[in-house]
């Protein structure tokens, strides 16, 4: 049993990094060759039992984040130089981290030594502008933000514009990221995502807002990028309606290698506003999943007393897990979900009815009965690590209590 659960769990990687989404039944199939890794053909299945209490890693839910923070890579040479800084927020944190450039084989940028930081306000160089620093080797100790540097500015300076400059002498081309946190500010860039498991050539729909304290900011200024799992970025257009934003995946993502191993793309939000005299700035990202639409349930499910035959049609030969929660009836009538259970199989093309096993003795060691029902139905290409459906609607169709089932 043991070992089942750890295959069953170690194949379904996409479903579990990222959140579902449901998908329309006139999705486009593709067919598209198995993968070169071995992939296991025997079928497997597993039942747990859960409680109301432990629902919430197997239910959809929306993403919501929020953030108080900004970023941006810059070059040896314009720290050198000197940059603005947009500070919203007194005794701000800044923290500075050497980049590998892949056109300087791979080597990372030389460390930033905190005493050559030096920030002006109204071109005059403050005496003492930071309450602490952080070398490159406390943060190694701390097993954080490797290769980086941080101060954090005395609140007596206030917030406004200032100019950051590095005193140590770096080499032109080197990249940095320079990171700017501020917690407490009431300034905050607001985003959500209904799903972050996305069919290739889908709109990804999101929301996003800057905020001060929970007010929207009026003139705010919004640009999107996708950063894919090579580090590859790319600008793209985002849409309006009615309040909601959205982007369509660019093609080139649909033949990206990653899209089909389970790699992980973020889309940033990079966002200003200017609040009087401030001008504030905030960055946000979303992790999410490209699959390619291998397989997709038909809505045909019929549920017996210890399994449930769920219709698929399967376009790409592969290795599919179906998963769904499973309730039953109380002693007093009343629906209970008490099981979470998996199945998964290898599969030719075609429509074909494919079994999700019960487990009769969680069913009876929950005291619950027939007729069971299924809910967050989940179907998963295990063979190339990617969500491709989940259904949130209750889909049973109760058989006759004599069914073979």
């Amino acid at each position: 049993m043991n070992k089942i659960k750890q295959t069953l769990t170690s194949l379904c990687v996409g479903s579990l990094l990222v959140n579902t989404v449901v998908l329309a039944q006139e999705v486009n199939l593709v067919s598209i060759p198995v993968p070169d890794h071995k992939i296991e053909q025997e079928s497997l299945h597993f039942s747990q039992p859960i409680t109301e209490n432990s629902l919430s890693p197997f239910v959809s839910q929306r993403y919501v984040n929020a953030s108080d923070e900004y970023w941006m890579e810059v070059s040896g040479k314009e720290l050198n130089n000197g940059l603005a800084l947009n500070i919203s927020q007194p005794g701000a944190l800044i923290r500075l981290s050497g980049k590998a450039a892949p056109e300087n084989n791979g080597l990372q940028a030389m460390s930033i030594d905190p005493e050559s930081i030096e920030l002006r306000k109204d071109e005059e160089l403050l005496a003492s502008p930071f309450s602490s620093k952080v070398t490159k080797e406390q943060l190694a100790t701390a097993n954080i933000f490797p290769n980086s540097s941080a101060v954090k500015l005395n609140k007596n300076v206030g917030k406004g514009t200032f100019q950051l400059r590095v005193t140590q002498s770096l080499n032109s081309e080197d990249r940095f990221m320079l990171n700017v946190k501020e917690k407490g500010s009431p300034y905050q860039l607001s985003y959500s995502a209904p799903a972050q498991a996305l069919l290739a050539n889908q709109k990804f729909t999101f929301d996003m807002s800057m905020n001060k304290s929970s007010k929207s900011l009026d003139g705010a200024t919004h640009n999107t990028f996708i950063k894919s799992p090579s580090g590859e970025v790319q600008a793209v257009a985002y849409q309006v309606s009615g309040g909601q934003y959205s982007i369509t995946l660019p093609d080139s993502l649909s033949s990206d290698a990653n899209a089909s191993l389970g790699g992980l793309y973020e889309l940033h939000i990079v966002s200003q506003a200017r609040d009087a005299t401030l001008n504030v700035k905030r960055n946000g990202k979303i992790a999410f999943a490209i699959a390619q639409p291998t397989a997709k349930m038909t809505g045909e499910i019929n549920v017996g007393n210890k399994q449930a035959l769920v219709g698929l049609d399967v376009a790409s030969e592969g290795r599919y897990e179906i998963s769904a929660i499973v309730s039953g009836l109380t002693k007093q009538g009343k629906s209970k979900q008490v099981m979470l259970s998996r199945s998964a199989h290898y599969l030719q093309p075609g429509l074909q009815n494919v079994q999700l096993k019960f487990d009769t003795a969680i069913l009876k060691q929950a005291n619950v009965i027939a007729p069971y029902k299924v809910s967050q139905l989940r179907l998963v290409d295990q063979s190339r690590m990617s969500l491709l459906e989940q259904q949130q609607q209750d889909l049973s169709k109760e058989l006759p209590i004599n069914s073979h089932m």
